[in-house]
């Protein structure tokens, strides 16, 4: 509880609670602003056709009270008018506020010939002004209705009760239920500043706690990359060794020792690299890097490295290009390569029989080209389509034991479609086939 307590009073609370006071502040001096100004309008109004019914003798001319409504309207309404626009959110700026607005309280109460309905007009201002959440600014207009009240009742008791005889101390009862108003409204005012600092210090426990997640997150980075950096060495060792294995004079048991060998390297080369990508783009720090590339030199690269793999497996794999699609392009071909190997690998993958299908489209009213890698094999159901470009999530936790694999390929390529500009989508029919597509926008060079 202590410790709380210690937090609720840090610095950086009370700037946050100061900030979110300051930002409330600037809103309700413009409110007021526009407040004043149909407060004055309304003076001029009533000057001019309510006052000269209300007031006897020399006090009832429509020329002279509808002047007083404009004159005095205007000297309660412009200073604060001014001071919403220049100085929002200041102190100074609420307190000519609150004078202003209780003035126009007494304005009103005096060209209506101190009708008791006019009065309520106070109460409101008073409710109004708590908005600002500072009970400091009730206390000034309450000082300045009651002394008002006081002088007027003694000196010119009809301007303020409609009544000249008897109602000298009648300021007290009126004083009374302003200052009930008031403390009524501190209490209301206080359980708000104390609700509002609650939140300042939630809001200062978010910041720290992503503050924290971030730091975190640039350690684990940085030992991802160290970490990467310190298994693909010796990894590459494995692999390099276990080609040169394989090419000296080896039986058949040991040749399928050493292609085991090789497999496992390569898939836990691929993981390392998937993992180390998803700390990048985790970190914003994966780049794109554009260039000049030969596209259908990329694409025929695609079709030869899955060509193998599909004639082991007795599936068709068919590449097709629109005419009008350019040999060059410029954008990241190594991005681009890693996209389509991670889908053209998935759809070789969880395909058994039939074919694949890899379509280049181009745009022709624009430089938008599409891509779709369609497959015949089991399909995915419907409620995990939105789930595929989680990070290592997989459709069937069985999918991992009889097809390898981490649940990362399909979230790191939305991630890599979509920092080059485009957008990727999936299809899919169970037991019919899926179709991946994305689209990229590609300049021809």
């Amino acid at each position: 509880m202590k410790h709380q307590e210690i937090g609720r009073n840090h610095p950086e609370v009370e700037k946050i609670f100061q900030q979110q006071a300051h930002e409330i502040s600037v809103k309700v001096d413009r409110a007021f602003a526009f407040l004043m100004l149909i407060q004055w309008v309304t003076c001029i109004l009533l000057g001019a056709t309510l006052t000269p019914v209300t007031w006897i003798g020399q006090f009832s001319g429509s020329l002279e009270n509808g002047l007083v409504g404009l004159v005095f309207g205007g000297l309660f309404a412009l200073p604060p008018i001014y001071c919403a626009w220049v100085l929002p959110g200041q102190k100074i700026t609420r307190y000519i506020v609150a004078v202003a607005q209780m003035c126009f309280s007494i304005l009103l109460i005096y060209l209506t010939g101190g009708r008791i309905e006019t009065h309520f007009h106070v109460f409101v201002s008073l409710a109004a002004l708590a908005f600002y959440k500072d009970v400091s600014v009730l206390w000034i207009a309450s000082f300045i209705v009651v002394v008002d009240h006081a002088v007027r009742g003694f000196l010119l008791p009809m301007s303020v009760y409609g009544e000249s005889a008897g109602v000298e101390w009648r300021w007290l009862e009126h004083a009374a239920w302003v200052v009930f108003e008031d403390v009524v409204l501190a209490l209301g005012v206080q359980k708000i500043r104390d609700e509002h600092r609650e939140m300042a210090y939630s809001k200062y426990q978010l910041m720290q706690a992503r503050e924290e997640a971030l730091r975190l997150s640039s350690l684990k980075s940085n030992f991802l990359s160290n970490m990467s950096h310190e298994i693909r060495t010796p990894l590459n060792s494995i692999l390099g060794f276990s080609d040169i294995l394989r090419d000296t004079k080896l039986d058949d048991e040991q040749v399928e020792y050493v292609g085991t060998i090789h497999r496992c390297s390569d898939t836990l080369l691929h993981l390392i690299n998937d993992i180390l990508d998803i700390s990048k783009i985790e970190n914003g720090l994966l780049q794109i890097d554009r260039h000049r590339f030969d596209l259908k030199e990329l694409h025929q690269d695609i079709h030869k490295m899955f060509s193998v793999k599909c004639i082991e497996k007795g599936l068709e794999l068919e590449l097709e290009m629109d005419e009008g699609i350019p040999t060059h392009a410029l954008g990241d071909s190594h991005r681009l390569r890693q996209v389509l190997m991670n889908l053209v690998s998935n759809a070789v993958k969880f395909t058994d029989r039939g074919k694949i299908r890899i379509e280049i489209k181009k745009d022709p009213g624009a430089r938008t080209y599409y891509w779709y890698v369609r497959d015949t094999g089991k399909g995915i159901h419907y409620d995990n389509i939105k789930k595929l470009f989680r990070s290592f999530y997989q459709e069937d936790p069985s999918i991992s034991r009889k097809y390898g694999g981490s649940g990362l390929g399909l979230m790191i390529s939305k991630n890599l479609v979509e920092l080059m500009g485009g957008q990727i989508s999936v299809d899919s029919k169970l037991g019919e086939g899926t179709t991946f597509s994305f689209s990229l926008p590609l300049e021809e060079a």
